[in-house]
Parts: C-alpha cells; sequence; structure tokens
C-alpha cells in the first residue's frame, strides 16, 4: 500500500499553529534555524492570537513552512518516508524539501520571496477570487474563455476537487464570470474574501522576479517522487525552476495531482501541516473514483501521535 505525504497552502494557517511541536530539542533548533534566515520573529506571530500579520502573504508562506518542517522531521525521526509527496500551491515547497529536492533554508528563502512578491503584485494589480461548485470544469473555463475573448481578465486558478473550482482575474470579470456560472447552473458561485488573484495573471510582476531569483538556488535530484501543481503530474528530473516561476501565474492542478497519485496506487494520506481542507479534498476525489482511502492528520501532538500510531500499524501489517 503506497502512501503520499500531503502539504497544505496559504489559507490554512492559524494563531498558535505548531506551538506545540516545539516543547523539545528539535523543535528549538528548526526555530533557531529558521529565525537566522527569516526577517521577523516567528514565536511573536505565532503566539499572538490576534495578530493579522499571520494572514499576510508575506509572513504566511514562510510559517506554514516552518510549521510542515517542525511536523515532518518528527514523522522522520519514526522512520517514516512516503512514496509521493505533494503540496497545494504554497505547499508544493514544502513537498519540494521533504524530497531532497530543496534544502529547508533554499525552500525558506524561496518562499519569503515568493510570498512577499505575490503580494506587491496582489497591491499593484487588484483582483479577486471565486469558488464556483457544482459545475463540470469544462463549463467554467469555456465561460473563462469567453469572457477572456472579450479583453476581461479571468481564469481556472484552482482545480481542487471534482465540482469545485476557483477562478480568479480582475474583480469586474470575476464577478462577470460568477453570474454566467450562477445562469450555466452552478450550486454555488461564492466570490472569496482574499487580497489577489492568485495563480492568474495578475501574478506576472511576481513571477518576474522570482524568475531570476530562483536561478540562485540549487535544487538536488529529489530521493521521493513530488508533483508539480503546473503539469498535474511527477516533476521531471532534474527539477526545471521554471515550472516553479510558472506555478505563480498557473492554475493549480489539485485535483489532477491526487487522480495521479491514486493512478499510481497510493492508498493512504497524511497531510502535514496545519487544518484539514487537503484531506478532506482527497476524501472527495478518491469517492469520486470509488477508491477507498485512509487519510491522516498531524496539526497536533495527538493527531500526530495517532497517526504515528496507525503508520506503525500498517507497516507492521505490510510485512
Amino acid at each position: 500500500m503506497k502512501t503520499a505525504f500531503i502539504f497544505p497552502g496559504q489559507g490554512s494557517q492559524k494563531p498558535q499553529m505548531g506551538l506545540e511541536f516545539l516543547n523539545n530539542p528539535m523543535g528549538q533548533n528548526l526555530l533557531e534555524q529558521t529565525q537566522k534566515v527569516l526577517d521577523f520573529s516567528v514565536l511573536e506571530l505565532l503566539e499572538d492570537e490576534h495578530s493579522t500579520k499571520l494572514h499576510e502573504t508575506k509572513y504566511t508562506q514562510p510559517l506554514l513552512l516552518f510549521v510542515s518542517k517542525l511536523i515532518l522531521q518528527f514523522l522522520e525521526e519514526e522512520g517514516f518516508h512516503p512514496d509521493f509527496v505533494a503540496g497545494l500551491s504554497l505547499g508544493e515547497y514544502s513537498a519540494l524539501m521533504a524530497s531532497g529536492a530543496l534544502s529547508y533554508e533554499s525552500a525558506l528563502t524561496l518562499v519569503s520571496k515568493r510570498g512577499e512578491w505575490m503580494q506587491e503584485a496582489a497591491n499593484q494589480n487588484a483582483g479577486t477570487m471565486a469558488a464556483i461548485l457544482g459545475l463540470e470544469d469544462e463549463v467554467i473555463e469555456k465561460v473563462c474563455k469567453e469572457l477572456q475573448e472579450q479583453g476581461l481578465l479571468v481564469s481556472p486558478a484552482n482545480y481542487n476537487t471534482p465540482g469545485q473550482l476557483v477562478i480568479g482575474g480582475k474583480k469586474d470579470a470575476v464577478e462577470i464570470a460568477v453570474e454566467k456560472l450562477k445562469e450555466q447552473g452552478a450550486k454555488r458561485a461564492i466570490v472569496l474574501p482574499v487580497s489577489g488573484a492568485f495563480h492568474t495573471e495578475l501574478m506576472t510582476p511576481a513571477a518576474e522576479k522570482f524568475n531570476d531569483f530562483i536561478e540562485t538556488i540549487s535544487f538536488q535530484t529529489p530521493s521521493i517522487p513530488v508533483l508539480s501543481n503546473v503539469t498535474g503530474v511527477q516533476h521531471s528530473i532534474p527539477i526545471k525552476a521554471e515550472i516553479l516561476t510558472q506555478q505563480i501565474t498557473h492554475s493549480v492542478k489539485w485535483k489532477q495531482n491526487v487522480e495521479w497519485m491514486l493512478e499510481q496506487g497510493v492508498r493512504v494520506f497524511v497531510e502535514i501541516g496545519p487544518g484539514k481542507s487537503l484531506s478532506q479534498m482527497i476524501k472527495q476525489i478518491a469517492k469520486s473514483h470509488s477508491i477507498e482511502v485512509t487519510v491522516l492528520q498531524t496539526e497536533s501532538m495527538k493527531l500526530l501521535d495517532q497517526t504515528v500510531q496507525e503508520l506503525r500499524r500498517m507497516k507492521e501489517g505490510n510485512r
């Protein structure tokens, strides 16, 4: 039975996430390592229950990577290594780190810059996003294409699950698309409270800066196959930096990532980081293909302990 470690993206962050994993030397060492790279206090932001900074892209991205690494090292210490790794948007960097393609310091540096430049692009090019529920992907793609032909900037941004796709673009274009998609029979079409149109053309200024910067980062050959949000399948070897630049302006093919892993025989998914949004998506995707999966979470020490016990039980059963 194959296993995948999966890593959440922006939106899964929450106050005080990961703090209970710091009560040991391994966690403290990682905190010190992290603090040397970042120019803000990690503890200060995580401990403040009312901080709005936690939800600012330039802080959110490195903090989520840090928390995922915190939890990952516990699993690695226990001797658990997956057959595949994947992440949603920002989570792809956690996956690259877990695969050995990127060092932790390189991943942290990349996501810090990525977050900063995506926030700048969002401030520069006002946009929004909307979740469309209950329509086939092809219907949504067709409506977006028709609006693009009229000069409106709107496109698919996140392929989440069957019947759930997020679009993004200029505010007026997204609002027009929402109305047209309701006419096409969407069960729900909800404009999201986000600070920008991520994974659309409006992120081009961020992608241009990121492209120059990522050329200075060295990638290693991954020891675990890692999936690409842009292609929907496994990253080619060697890892191409330009694919990660494209990820900033291209739609995230998360549904396709999960379907590809299911095709490879993955039946156990471990979500490494705060929240359980990816777990819920995976269950929906697997159900649509009539495949039974085991989905485990790790956001608290209690859940991590349960996950470790379950993985041990499976390991013993496979002997």
